[in-house]
This record gives structure tokens, sequence and C-alpha cells, in this order.
């Protein structure tokens, strides 16, 4: 039964890291596929600030500019099917090791937060970018869908807080 023991938690760990690294790339699909589609993604529960309702009160013109500027960033494209095939490939290499080096799937880990922060970096340089070329009107007029944005209550119908 001891050996047994180390055994179960190997695989419990490898089910909740591969768990893990799913969902990762699958929330980078949905922002950036949503961003370069030219429409603001769902909301999806704890969100950045700048992809749900900053992005949602951009009017359809501002939006296609932002996208637009976005197309020039490489590091926004989804995976390609080989590209995700050879990072889930690492990432189980590293969890099969034998004796497992925990800094071999940190380093895997390290690169995912670099690639969202990279991508979240480009989307608000996009976004300022866009502001910048706004009259004052503009500017206003956005500030003021983003502001009934935050008070037209949850999206789930519950009671709102005006």
């Amino acid at each position: 039964m001891t050996q047994d023991t180390p055994k179960k938690k190997r695989t419990a760990w490898r089910i909740v890291l591969i768990v893990s690294l799913a969902l990762n790339v699958m929330v980078a699909g949905v922002i950036i596929g949503g961003i370069t589609s030219g429409k603001a993604p769902r909301n999806f529960g704890a969100q950045n600030f700048v992809f749900g309702p900053a992005a949602e009160a951009l009017s359809l013109s501002d939006r296609r500019a932002v996208r637009d500027k976005l197309r020039d960033h490489p590091e926004l494209r989804p995976l390609r099917p080989a590209e995700r095939s050879q990072a889930v490939a690492a990432f189980l290499e590293a969890l099969r090791s034998d004796p497992f080096d925990p800094l071999a799937v940190e380093a895997l880990f390290e690169e995912q937060r670099t690639q969202a922060s990279s991508s979240m970096a480009a989307v608000q340089s996009a976004m300022l970018e866009r502001f910048v070329d706004m009259t004052a009107e503009e500017r206003s007029a956005y500030a003021d869908r983003l502001e009934r944005g935050q008070h037209s209550g949850p999206r789930d119908g519950g009671p709102r807080n005006d």
C-alpha cells in the first residue's frame, strides 16, 4: 500500500496540472479570439478590466481599430495545433520525469505567464493608442458608455445596485 500512495499522488498531480494547462490555453483562446474578431469577450467570471467592460464600451469602429492594431502582434495569435501539441508534450515529459523536476514545470508555467502578460500589455497599448486618437467628445462618450455598463447591474438578472 505504501508504494501505491506515491503513484496515486503522482497521477493526481498529473491530472491537476493537465487540466490547469488546458484551462489556461482555453481562456487565452477565448480572450484572443474575441479581441481579434472585433467583438468584446463575454464576462466569464473574474476578468481583467481591459478585456471586459472597457472593451464592451468601445464603439464598433473603435473595436475594429484596436483589433487592426493587435493584428501586428504575433504573440496574440492562438497556438497552432502543432505548437499546442508540442507544448502539451513538453508538459507531459516534465511531469513524467523521474526524478521529478519541479523547476521544469515551473519554467513552463512561467512561459505561460509571460505570454499572458505580453498579450495583456499589447491589448492595453492598443487601447491607449486608440484613446489618444479619440477626440475629447469621443473619450467622454466612451466614458459614459463605460459608466452606464458599470451601473447596469449583474448580468445574471439579479437586483441592480443603483
